[in-house]
């Protein structure tokens, strides 16, 4: 096909398009393939507030509707978040591609076109563009919305903008220590983080490379983003317990009763992430057997640290150290269970069970609004948390899970 070239009047022309003309028929996705469930406009109408009667007892469609209605209206307005961050309200950082990815991935699966306008939209805006911080895995997050779109439009040139930046990358050839020393400067990066040597990296850059191989045919992105990630998993993940370090200066570090810090939401940002990564990777790849097996030792440790509540702890080997609720590390690692469950990598009622406690818990931390509550801020280490604390985030991993439980309840 011909490929177009965008210019800045063309996204602003199809960004009216969309918002012009995005239908809001429940029937099905935009290309033909019919949808079994109804649109998020008759499930949460804007005149019902609150969204939801009781949360705890909310269907996947009612819930991931609800969380998404509530985060589209408040992410422009920063006053629900404690700790004001630039990263929380800047359109092409990782915070908001997190829950543009969740969106993404429930309106896809819902078959809402009202919400994929919505996401098309954001990408739009963005002019298609990376983050600042091209070489950055966080900033390469974003990429993942613009291919879903790709594909979905079938129109490649959505993600050009994004392979030239990883062409730059490889061009540059990164061969540097994964070690991760702070910087003498102050808010800078260290010189480690042109490669991908923190945990949370597993879930912001990998899959968006290897969608960028499924959006152009081109097998060398695929192909980076393997072997970065297994340097990565290698370098981190600790022979012991399976778990991974968020990064070199855990290796040794100690909570106060002594334990050893792994961080709930930077493994959730890794099973997760491969989950994501396994998903976007051809059955035939020979790397695919190593990312399935460091996804299924996480699986098998993270079902024993579990808390009777559906939580995981924040500090995930010393449940004594913070005892709040987390959210976000919960919703990853219930998304990542429940679409092994769902794809056949995971089998018995270990795993069952835990997806099931994961999603009450989620539920719980869900108000009536749709607001997920109990999420830890932007940070790089277990904190503590409040009913009331939220992110993007955190609405971004509960999409996510609520689009893997959405034939999970249809089967009851």
């Amino acid at each position: 096909m011909m490929i177009r070239k965008l210019t800045a009047c063309t996204l602003v022309a199809l960004l009216s398009a969309t918002m012009l003309s995005t239908p809001a028929a429940a029937d099905g996705h935009a290309h033909g393939e019919v949808s079994k469930h109804v649109s998020c406009s008759q499930i949460t109408p804007e005149w019902r507030r609150p969204a939801m009667t009781d949360p705890k007892e909310a269907s996947a469609e009612e819930i991931g509707c609800a969380v998404a209605s509530w985060q589209l209206a408040a992410k422009e307005d920063m006053d629900y978040i404690d700790i004001k961050i630039p990263q929380s309200s800047y359109g092409r950082g990782w915070v908001k591609a997190t829950f543009y990815i969740g969106l993404d991935t429930f309106a896809s699966a819902m078959g809402d076109d009202n919400l994929l306008g919505r996401v098309r939209q954001f990408a739009l805006e963005n002019g298609l563009e990376l983050g600042d911080r091209p070489w950055h895995g966080d900033d390469q997050a974003v990429a993942a919305v613009y291919a879903a779109m790709a594909m979905r439009e079938n129109e490649p040139e959505y993600m050009r903008k994004s392979r030239e930046r990883f062409d730059e990358v490889m061009a540059a050839n990164y061969t540097h220590s994964l070690e991760l020393i702070e910087p003498e400067v102050p808010g800078t990066e260290s010189v480690c983080q042109t490669r991908w040597c923190w945990a949370d990296a597993i879930f912001m850059a990998p899959p968006a490379w290897a969608l960028a191989t499924k959006v152009s045919g081109d097998p060398k992105y695929l192909d980076y983003a393997v072997s970065e990630t297994r340097a990565t998993i290698e370098y981190l993940q600790d022979p012991q317990t399976g778990l991974l370090f968020r990064d070199s200066r855990y290796f040794d570090l100690k909570t106060e009763n002594g334990k050893p810090v792994f961080w709930s939401r930077g493994n959730g940002w890794v099973f997760a992430g491969l989950a994501r990564f396994i998903d976007a990777m051809p059955q035939d790849h020979p790397d695919l057997p190593y990312m399935k097996q460091t996804y299924l030792t996480l699986a098998d440790r993270l079902v024993t640290l579990q808390r009777e509540d559906g939580f995981w702890p924040t500090s995930l080997m010393d449940a004594e150290y913070l005892t709040n609720p987390e959210a976000s590390g919960t919703g990853f690692f219930g998304y990542g269970l429940a679409w092994g469950i769902n794809n056949g990598m995971l089998q018995g009622e270990q795993y069952i069970n835990a997806r099931d406690k994961a999603w009450d818990a989620m539920r719980f931390a869900t108000n009536s609004a749709g607001k997920v509550g109990w999420v830890q801020q932007i940070g790089k280490d277990p904190q503590t948390t409040q009913a009331e604390t939220s992110q993007l985030y955190g609405a971004g991993a509960m999409l996510l899970f609520a689009s893997e439980m959405l034939d999970v309840e249809t089967q009851h």
